[in-house]
């Protein structure tokens, strides 16, 4: 059976306690509808222009063990590595984490490239947790340019998975994670697993927000997700489509690639349409379950 994982939204760190214990019930209730093996937590971070962060959301480890309790489920939590003040307080983060029982996470670089960060690049944080017996990942973008060469780097630095942005259209995934297992076939290289990310929208904000986190969303998919009858309901057919598109590919060729699945519900309001989504892809029985150990062909 393909892994699902659900991507939860920390929320904003000044609601009640109140609020913060039924949020959680509400993602409780989703997650026992649903066939989710981990919740995935991310850091919300936002930047000024001389690139010091800004946290408006919930600590996303006090957060992450509140679900873990609530949910009786594992978690993963998103850090952005550079934003940690420097690789030994980076270090101290995970492994004050690791001792309250967290063991997945996934590693966040910089936004802008030219500006010069305090904490660890990916590669370094990489590096220091690879000694820990840990499991982490980084991020997979499919549009950014080299990112063959930077899947291939993440992976030999001990990323064990990737999370790609939310994806609508297959096609640039399905060329990158081709020419990632190719190169990793040439230098011998165990090919790490990647988790699609897909989301639904509701609206033409969603779809405008989407688009600004950085989403490939083509004008002939806008136009048919503007001109549905219901977008949510279509949303959700495109994201099956897409991932349908993914997983086919994989099955009829050789290169055997672990994949999973990373669902989404970006704003609060889609949470009852993500729960369709979720039980749609874990629906379609896709065929994800290659083997651990991947036989190499040179």
């Amino acid at each position: 059976m393909t892994e699902i994982i659900f991507e939860v939204i920390p929320y904003v760190k000044t609601v009640s306690e109140t609020y913060a214990n039924k949020f959680a019930d509400r993602i409780a209730d989703v997650v026992k509808e649903a066939p989710v093996s981990m919740i995935n937590i991310p850091e919300i971070v936002e930047e000024n222009h001389i690139g010091l962060p800004y946290y408006r959301n919930a600590d996303n480890m006090q957060f992450g063990l509140k679900l873990k309790e609530k949910c009786q489920k594992e978690v993963m939590l998103n850090t952005v590595v550079v934003h940690h003040e420097s690789k030994d307080i980076f270090e101290k983060w995970l492994d004050e984490s690791i001792s309250c029982g967290i063991r997945n996470y996934v590693f966040v670089g910089a936004k802008i490239n030219s500006m010069k960060y305090p904490g660890p690049s990916v590669i370094e944080a990489n590096s220091i947790a690879k000694s820990k017996k840990i499991n982490f990942g980084n991020i997979f973008i499919p549009e950014r340019a080299n990112e063959v060469e930077r899947l291939i780097n993440k992976t030999i630095s001990g990323c064990r998975f990737f999370t790609s942005q939310v994806l609508y259209e297959p096609e640039n995934a399905i060329n990158v994670i081709n020419k990632y297992w190719l190169r990793c076939s040439q230098i011998n290289l165990k090919p790490s697993k990647f988790y699609l990310s897909f989301a639904p929208v509701s609206n033409i904000d969603d779809l405008t927000f989407l688009k600004w986190l950085g989403a490939e969303i083509k004008e002939e998919t806008e136009r048919r997700l503007l001109s549905a009858q219901n977008i949510a309901n279509e949303s959700v057919k495109i994201a099956s489509e897409a991932s349908s598109k993914i997983f086919g590919f994989f099955e009829k060729t050789k290169f055997r690639i672990q994949l999973g699945l990373n669902v989404e519900y970006i704003t609060l309001h889609n949470l009852d349409i993500t729960k369709i989504l979720l039980q749609n892809l874990a629906n379609l029985k896709l065929a994800a379950d290659f083997p651990a150990q991947v036989k190499i062909i040179t």
